[in-house]
């Protein structure tokens, strides 16, 4: 009877190890209680390009991504399941040749029979391919489909972000953009065309704004530049004039010329309000005195802005 039970263990573990030893598409090793790797699988091989004799006895932290360690995940991954029993997360891995992937790992703390712990399991699995889906589907939601700019909603949400985070003395400038004669060339030249001048005006927007702050596209020709952290008005002044000074030349595009300029319509955070619907609609009543006033030229709301005084 013992020599069965014997037996039927032996031949549980072989099939256990039979089971892991098939799943290549999973890396599952074993770590010491310091994080020092024990054991590695087939998997593991395949996943990380790591020959059992380059990484038995070496820190796992070398799989991964540069940003983890520096952000000691490792160590906290090794904390919380010694805490836990289990932790599970999604983060980017490096492999031998240096190209890194995003994986999905459970790392399982492994205790004695008095309940004490000794070591971890590690599996990960390779979801790059699903990872890189989500983050397309979240960029084409919060940008927009032509010039790859953020979008009106996306848009919204960082003005409300920035308010919060806007420190004491601090301004904040939304200038709202529209492009003179555009609709005229979209008309004349045909939506491709009009496509093409829209992208490039996304271009020259994006390398003339400081890293700091942001350009939206909020449909049409109808751009918005959100100007964090400024000193005064002048500053937010100084910025509108360099906007301008950055369509002072033609646009070319197969071999046309096209002659734009741009109106802007400026409000600021907080003394000109304090909700964003109402600077959005602020910095529109000045785009429209700006358009009013022949255009190529910037205008910040003032209550004779408002009123559509002169």
């Amino acid at each position: 009877m013992g020599i069965e039970r014997r037996e039927g263990k032996t031949d549980i573990e072989q099939s256990y190890r039979l089971l892991v030893e098939s799943m290549q598409d999973y890396a599952i090793f074993m770590l010491d209680k310091k994080g020092r790797i024990t054991s590695w699988d087939k998997g593991s091989e395949k996943l990380f390009g790591y020959k059992k004799k380059e990484v038995v006895g070496r820190k796992f932290s070398i799989l991964f991504a540069k940003e983890e360690t520096e952000r000691r995940s490792p160590d906290s991954d090794m904390r919380n399941a010694a805490s836990e029993g289990k932790y599970s997360d999604e983060r980017r891995y490096i492999r031998k040749n240096k190209t890194t992937f995003w994986g999905s790992s459970v790392l399982t703390s492994t205790r004695s029979k008095d309940g004490k712990h000794h070591s971890f399991s590690e599996i990960i699995r390779d979801v790059t391919q699903q990872k890189d889906l989500h983050l397309t589907a979240v960029h084409n939601s919060t940008h927009d489909y032509l010039t790859g700019l953020p979008n009106r909603s996306f848009f919204e949400e960082s003005f409300m972000d920035s308010i919060a985070k806007t420190r004491k003395g601090n301004l904040l400038a939304i200038l709202y953009l529209d492009f003179n004669n555009f609709k005229r060339t979209n008309d004349e030249q045909g939506h491709r065309f009009g496509d093409l001048v829209l992208i490039e005006i996304a271009h020259r927007l994006s390398h003339v704004i400081r890293a700091s702050d942001m350009v939206a596209r909020f449909g049409g020709d109808e751009f918005v530049v959100l100007v964090k952290q400024l000193k005064s008005r002048k500053s937010a002044i100084s910025i509108a004039r360099k906007i301008l000074r950055a369509f002072v030349t033609p646009i070319r595009i197969e071999k046309k010329v096209i002659k734009t300029s741009v109106s802007i319509g400026g409000a600021l955070y907080p003394v000109d309000g304090k909700k964003p619907a109402d600077l959005l609609r602020f910095s529109d009543a000045a785009l429209y005195q700006a358009k009013k006033s022949g255009g190529n030229q910037a205008k910040f709301y003032t209550k004779k802005v408002a009123t559509g005084k002169r």
